[in-house]
Parts: C-alpha cells; sequence; structure tokens
C-alpha cells in the first residue's frame, strides 16, 4: 500500500533532488530543516536537532530518499508534528516541565488515569511497555509514546524509487 499520492511523491521527489546538490540520492542532515520546510512540514530548531539524531544515528552526516519519506509520513500523518502543545500541557498537567524536561510518577499517573478520569484499560501493562529503564519514573518521550496515536503502525511502504 503507497503511503504516499503520485502528487505527494513528485513533491517529495522534487524537494529532495533539489537539495542533492551532489546528484548522489544523499540528503545533508544540515539540510534537513530546509526540506522539511518545503513539503510543509517546517519545524523549530531543537526539534530538527532532535530528528537528526534519530534518522542518522551513527552521525553519517546523510540520508536517502527513503529515510526522508518516511520522516516526512511520521510528521504528517503519526503524531510527530511540531504541534503538540497539548501533549506538553498533560505531560506538566502531571508533573513534568514545561520544555519536557523532568518526570512523572508513574503510579501518580495510573491514579489519575483510573480514579480522576475512570478509564478501566490495563495502564499497569502500559507504563510497564513504555518504561524502558523500569524506574517507575515516565520522561517525556515515553509519555508521548504512551499517549500518541501511530497512524504508520504496519505501514512500512516508504519506498519513492
Amino acid at each position: 500500500m503507497d503511503l504516499f499520492s503520485e502528487d505527494e511523491k513528485k513533491e517529495l521527489i522534487e524537494v529532495f533532488n533539489g537539495l542533492d546538490e551532489e546528484g548522489v540520492g544523499e540528503l545533508q542532515t544540515s539540510d534537513i530543516d530546509i526540506a522539511l520546510e518545503l513539503v510543509g512540514c517546517k519545524q523549530k530548531p531543537h526539534k530538527v536537532f532532535k530528528i537528526i539524531s534519530e534518522i542518522d544515528p551513527y552521525n553519517t552526516g546523510v540520508i536517502n530518499i527513503n529515510t526522508f519519506a518516511k520522516l516526512v509520513y511520521s510528521i504528517r500523518y503519526a503524531g510527530l508534528n511540531d504541534d503538540n502543545q497539548d501533549m506538553i500541557d498533560a505531560f506538566v498537567a502531571v508533573g513534568g516541565n514545561e520544555d519536557t524536561s523532568g518526570k512523572v510518577d508513574a503510579d501518580k499517573l495510573i491514579e489519575i488515569i483510573k480514579k480522576e478520569f475512570e478509564l478501566t484499560i490495563d495502564i499497569e501493562g502500559l507504563i510497564k511497555e513504555i518504561d524502558a529503564d523500569g524506574s517507575g519514573e515516565i520522561e517525556f518521550n515515553e509519555f508521548f509514546d504512551l499517549l500518541k496515536t501511530d497512524l504508520s503502525e504496519g505501514k512500512d511502504n516508504y519506498d519513492l524509487e
């Protein structure tokens, strides 16, 4: 199943190729912010830095067209856009910091979900899954993973070639 319309594919390829100065099928990670802005996915500078560290974990300095497509899809459709103020507000409301630092006590989060929201989900099980270090403290990335809806689940056809 294709994840992008033909027009979207054309746009992504044009932007990518336009920034691929050497014509070798690679985009410099230093151009990610420009590329994202050109396809309507402008991000704040701190978010661009985080994105680059995630898509280029070995610090190669380049990404290919399919990695770029996956990134754009994630921002557009999987809730990874820069408009996460509601998520940040929720994080702050349960004990995190406005700059997404800090941690939320897992027991406090469980109590809020069960008592205040009266949800009957297996919140303990979900927290156990996302609390990677088992600390009982939920960092923003874990909090985000807990509450987001991943529209890209099961979809991995980012191939534009």
